[in-house]
């Protein structure tokens, strides 16, 4: 968010958290004396592969508290705590904040008390500058690693935030789309890829023939997990998911053709994480259930919840259009009604997706985010322990989204009414 963006909308502050005991069930003392704890979990053995299925409960794992500990961010103030698009937010050994602003192109430190400590990076394409800044995470030795998603790019920086030196993601295939995850351990870097299957330049073929190889309105083209050194090549493929479902449209003619892809509504996009250590935990989003891999690669467990995905209904369609202005005007329920007869239309799933985000907690739990609505005030997060067993469910406002657990805190990216973007962190308050 630029300076004067954050001008034209100075006003009060608004907090990025109101709750109460009457909207969430986030307090101790808001909790429900009924809800059952966690049953056993059926632990079964394939070809040396453990498949965890647990029964679905409702047991609360921890809440978290009404109030941050720890906020940066503001509507107007310092450079350094005026937010654009936060990327990635990590933790290093020392409790230091590694703040990637994808808008500004810029990582921001700031040390465990919020105290900003330095910006490295910037905009542009020389040696340690951006042009699509994905994330930036810490390695063990102090150093911090980003990636460029546009530029396809792995930059290095010293400790003190010296650039060390820079080197392109090669392969896998021709011209990959590659999403950066981010680093695993000391020397590694974890993305998904995918291609778009454009058909070759070689003879000629039709608009047609070009639009019907890039769209996959059943998601049933592969995505990959894999795994580059720090010097861009290729270590592995960890394994493949299936890519999220996809329509395609043209607009114009010769050189002024455009063609878009939109992401259908309610496709289950696949999710992976994975620690410093480089433990992975993947979901393919399409049913309650993950796989998770040892730091060389090998799938060691799959953990599943003995429950299907809501199904589908127009009330949810409805939702959907009308939380998809992105904070423009609301739509007018003619607009809305047009809306919904060209999503009727296309080849929409029956069933919403299961979860569609995962993170590994230092302590080695996963947390699986579960499917909102736009809009959605709130959203579940299913926690397991490292061996799969169901521990119980975390509820919290749909505006934070965590991206480190540890220490009994969560640290999370959270966004107010206004847009404005922050870093925050919570108490987890355990029952």
């Amino acid at each position: 968010m630029s300076r004067e963006r954050l001008t034209c909308l100075r006003g009060p502050r608004h907090k990025a958290v109101a709750w109460s005991c009457g909207v969430l069930v986030l307090l101790a003392a808001c909790g429900n004396d009924t809800q059952s704890p966690p049953s056993e979990a059926q632990v079964t053995d394939s070809a040396g592969v453990a498949i965890v299925t647990n029964p679905s409960g409702d047991a609360v794992y921890a809440t978290i508290a009404p109030e941050p500990v720890l906020s940066i961010g503001a509507i107007d103030g310092p450079a350094e705590v005026l937010f654009g698009r936060i990327s990635s937010v990590a933790v290093d050994g020392a409790g230091n904040l590694i703040v990637a602003d994808g808008q500004m192109d810029e990582i921001r430190i700031f040390d465990a008390g919020g105290v900003h400590l330095q910006t490295i990076g910037g905009p542009g394409e020389g040696p340690g500058e951006f042009r699509a800044l994905a994330g930036a995470w810490p390695t063990a030795g102090g150093a911090i690693v980003a990636a460029d998603q546009r530029l396809d790019r792995i930059t290095r920086f010293g400790p003190d935030g010296e650039l060390v030196g820079t080197a392109t993601f090669r392969g896998p295939g021709e011209q990959p789309v590659i999403r950066p995850i981010r680093v695993v351990g000391p020397d590694l870097f974890l993305s998904r890829v995918e291609s778009l299957n454009l058909p070759s330049l070689e003879g000629p073929f039709s608009l047609e023939e070009a639009l019907e190889s890039i769209s996959d309105p059943s998601g049933s083209r592969s995505e990959y997990l894999v795994r580059h050194d720090l010097e861009g090549t290729l270590v592995d493929t960890v394994t493949s998911v299936p890519g999220q479902a996809t329509q395609t449209s043209a607009q114009g003619s010769g050189t002024n053709l455009s063609i878009q892809i939109l992401r259908l509504p309610f496709s289950s996009a696949a999710a992976a994480t994975v620690s410093p250590e480089g433990r992975m935990a993947v979901t393919t989003g399409r049913s309650y259930e993950f796989s998770t891999y040892d730091p060389t690669g090998t799938l060691e467990r799959i953990v599943r919840l003995t429950e299907e995905p809501p199904l589908r209904t127009d009330a949810h369609l409805e939702a959907w259009v009308r939380g998809s202005t992105g904070g423009r005007e609301p739509m007018d329920d003619t607009q809305v009604e047009a809306a919904l007869r060209r999503y009727r239309e296309m080849p929409l799933p029956d069933r919403l997706p299961a979860w569609n985000s995962v993170v590994i907690a230092d302590g080695g739990e996963i947390w699986a985010r579960r499917f909102a609505i736009r809009g959605a005030e709130t959203v579940a997060r299913d926690v397991f322990a490292a061996d799969g067993r169901f521990l119980g469910q975390v509820v919290a406002p749909a505006s934070l989204r965590i991206r480190h657990i540890g220490d009994g805190r969560v640290t999370v990216i959270s966004t107010d009414d206004l847009g404005v973007e922050r870093v925050e962190v919570y108490e987890l308050q355990m029952p």
